[in-house]
């Protein structure tokens, strides 16, 4: 069975991912959706046994930085 994962961003839970889902807070401004959309990304990788886990948000936020910076 899937954990549930909670999402955080700046203290705020912004959203959740299982299984093979994510669930993100639509009110999310669109300057900061990748990054969460790229948290939640490391964190269905974590739960598909892609990557070792466990999942931090410190974590999440580097994983999201890699990515950031591959993409420039």
């Amino acid at each position: 069975m899937s954990q549930l994962q909670r999402i955080t961003h700046n203290g705020e839970l912004v959203a959740v991912a299982i299984a093979d889902h994510a669930i993100i807070d639509d009110t999310i401004p669109a300057a900061e959706k990748p990054l969460i959309q790229a948290k939640c990304l490391y964190a269905l990788e974590i739960q598909a046994g892609e990557l070792p886990g466990p999942y931090s948000d410190e974590k999440a936020d580097l994983y999201a930085q890699a990515a950031a910076s591959r993409n420039r």
